[in-house]
């Protein structure tokens, strides 16, 4: 059976939170309280990334991108890659948080050409590089909002029944998508939700432990599908 792996972007490949840090950066602690707000379901997803941007007004590219670049991320992931290529492996990053960045960080470690989704932030470049930025949201799920970019629409709508569907997450957005697929490399938050929801998972501590596993369970054949996944993946093509 074919093998499609979905990766998870801030805390994942990145060493934290890249999205609710640049937020703080660049439009000031109000935006923590907002992450608070949403977190205690007072606002959606969308109204947090709108408040978000609000509160940045004119964003400076140049110290924008420089911060951008000094963000670590995980040094296994360029292993991890290779892994997926030389295995003639598809894979896709999906990310709640924002398309500028993401696009930044991977570029920065000679890593473009992965395919991602997320959040669109535009940016509309003015005098003294100052810009006026906004945002969109390409992969929404109208009927949700607790994210913004729906990872579990975009599973869905790239794999097919065959498909052995692999999930690479440790956050909030990572519950969702978790729940449909048939294997699932976990820790921190999402650790946490799947031994509440007796969810099957392999810790990980870095991707090298991802490589390691899959390839042991490569070479074992001990690729199947997870029965819970296969029922919500049903669920969710007959409610649509």
């Amino acid at each position: 059976m074919p093998l499609k792996i979905f990766v998870d972007f801030d805390g994942t490949i990145t060493r934290q939170d890249v999205g609710d840090a640049f937020f703080v950066e660049f439009g000031g602690e109000v935006c923590s309280e907002y992450v608070a707000e949403y977190k205690a379901n007072g606002i959606s997803a969308k109204e947090l990334f709108r408040k978000e941007v609000d509160a940045i007004g004119l964003l400076d590219e140049r110290k924008a991108v420089e911060w951008f670049h000094k963000q670590p991320i995980d040094e296994s992931f360029a292993r991890f890659v290779d892994f997926c290529r030389q295995r003639d492996i598809e894979f896709h990053v999906v990310s709640d948080g924002l398309d500028y960045y993401i696009r930044e960080i991977l570029q920065h470690n000679r890593l473009e050409d992965i395919s991602f989704f997320a959040n669109h932030l535009e940016i509309q470049s003015g005098e003294n590089g100052l810009a006026r930025v906004s945002i969109s949201f390409p992969y929404d799920d109208a009927e949700c909002t607790r994210c913004a970019c729906c990872k579990r629409n975009i599973m869905l709508t790239t794999c097919s029944e065959d498909d052995i569907i692999v999930y690479i997450g440790e956050g909030y957005s990572d519950r969702c998508p978790a729940r449909y697929a048939d294997i699932i490399f976990a820790k921190e938050d999402l650790q946490k939700f799947c031994q509440q929801e007796n969810i099957s998972y392999f810790l990980y501590s870095s991707f090298d432990d991802v490589v390691q596993r899959l390839e042991e369970l490569l070479e074992r054949n001990k690729l199947k599908p997870r029965r819970e996944a296969e029922m919500k993946r049903r669920e969710a093509f007959v409610r649509e």
